[in-house]
Parts: C-alpha cells; sequence; structure tokens
C-alpha cells in the first residue's frame, strides 16, 4: 500500500510494485477537519481497516523524514514534526513501513516505472506542484530530503518555488509563457548547481507538457514525466516492499 499525504488530503493505492500496476482504483480522501496529527492519524486508520488491508505501507510526505519521523512539516504544521507516523499504523503493516518526502516518492516510482534514468549517472527530478520539490538520483541513488525549491531565488526575494511552481502560476495569474520564463530562471539556477543529465519534470503543469516544452531550454536531457497521479503513492509502495524485505 502506497499513500500520498498532501495538505488538502491523502490518496491511497495498492500496487504490485514488481510491475507498478495498479491492483485497485486509486482512493481520495479529503481533511474533514484540520491538517493536524490529531485528526488526520484517524482518518488514515479508518481508511485503511476500510480497504481491509495489512502489509507493508508506505507514505510520501510533504515535508523532509528522517527515520520514518518528519523533520519538517510546512505545509501540515509543526505538530507533525518528530511525530512517529509509522506507530499510529502499527496495527496495519506489523513494522514493514516506510516513510518518506513526497518528491522523492514521485522520483522513485519514475526510475523504477516511470520515465527511467536510462545510463545517466546525474538525474535530476523536479516535481511541479503547490511548491517545487527536487530529487537527486547519482549513480542510481537518492539523495533524500534536498528540498532545493526553498532555496533563496538567485534574483528575486523569497524562494525558488514562490517563483516557480504552479501555485505561484496561479496566484499570478501567469498565462504558460509568463510562467516558463520565471521557471526557466530557476531551471537553469538547478541545473548549474546539480550538473545533471537527465531532468525529469512531473506535476500538474505537465498537462501543458506539449506547449512549455518548446519554451525550455536545458543543457541536460529534458524529459516529461510518464506517470500521473499514481507516481506519490506508487513510490511509497516501492519504499515500503524494500522495507519490507528481510535483511
Amino acid at each position: 500500500m502506497g499513500i500520498d499525504l498532501g495538505g488538502s488530503g491523502f490518496r491511497i493505492g495498492i500496487f504490485d510494485t514488481s510491475t507498478g500496476a495498479l491492483l485497485h482504483p486509486l482512493r481520495h480522501y479529503n481533511h474533514s477537519a484540520s491538517t493536524d496529527p490529531a485528526d488526520v492519524l484517524p482518518a488514515l486508520v479508518s481508511a485503511i481497516e476500510d480497504l481491509g488491508w495489512t502489509g507493508p505501507i508506505g507514505l510520501g510526505f510533504p515535508g523532509a523524514v528522517g527515520a520514518s519521523r518528519p523533520t519538517t512539516a510546512p505545509n501540515l504544521g509543526a505538530a507533525w514534526v518528530g511525530k512517529d507516523v509509522g506507530a499510529a499504523l502499527n496495527q496495519f503493516h506489523g513494522g514493514a513501513f516506510a516513510m518518506l518526502n513526497d518528491a522523492d516518492a514521485v522520483a522513485v516510482a519514475e526510475a523504477e516505472h516511470g520515465v527511467g534514468h536510462d545510463e545517466h549517472h546525474c538525474v535530476l527530478t523536479l516535481t511541479v506542484g503547490t511548491g517545487l520539490g527536487t530529487t537527486v538520483h547519482r549513480q542510481g541513488t537518492m539523495i533524500p530530503n534536498l528540498e532545493y525549491g526553498r532555496l533563496p531565488h538567485p534574483r528575486l526575494e523569497g524562494c525558488l518555488e514562490e517563483h516557480l511552481s504552479g501555485a505561484a502560476r496561479t496566484r499570478q495569474g501567469w498565462d504558460l509563457k509568463t510562467w516558463a520564463s520565471h521557471f526557466q530562471e530557476g531551471l537553469t539556477y538547478l541545473e548549474e548547481m546539480v550538473q545533471p543529465e537527465r531532468i525529469v519534470l512531473y506535476g500538474g503543469i505537465m498537462e501543458h507538457w506539449s506547449s512549455i516544452q518548446p519554451l525550455l531550454r536545458t543543457e541536460a536531457e529534458l524529459v516529461a514525466a510518464v506517470l500521473t497521479e499514481t507516481a506519490g503513492p506508487l513510490g511509497a509502495a516501492l519504499s515500503a516492499a524494500c522495507a519490507a524485505q528481510p535483511l
């Protein structure tokens, strides 16, 4: 089972992790009260009970994660920091639990069952949504919790994601060409910093890929992610499958 937890709700999918196939329709749940763990965790428990699931569980979280606990939670609230989410769900997974940053979950899924990495030694995956998720794989190994989207913009006030995200486009009322010009500036900055050979773009903005692709320029190979809303839950499920494997 893979869970993608966000600011407005969560999604749950059950997957064949060997193929990436979704075995049942993806379930969507909205937060009914608040984003406080005291409200969200019981809702997660109830949803998993309704699905009758027992087995490995992975959870993608909108913040940095260490030792399966949030270390930052900018979109959900400080009450999540240090919360033992795995313990709250232990009755279902029995110790086969993995938790990772939500953008990292997307990158894991794309690497395994999406666009892939081919023979590239360094791949940067950018998740363009409410924020700007950034994940780097080097030599096939993911570097977790980078959150480069929160770095200061090289020219403007605020952080990168304040100017590059899909939410920024909505907030400013930018057309695609205007958004792409802002995104290009950040894209160049990140490419110079990371020096990837391939850049994978993912997120809601990708519904306009055919329009924005000609507007963007990179030295690295720039490709569109091929997974859609299943990417986050699938990446979480893949991490859970690894956690369930005996040492």
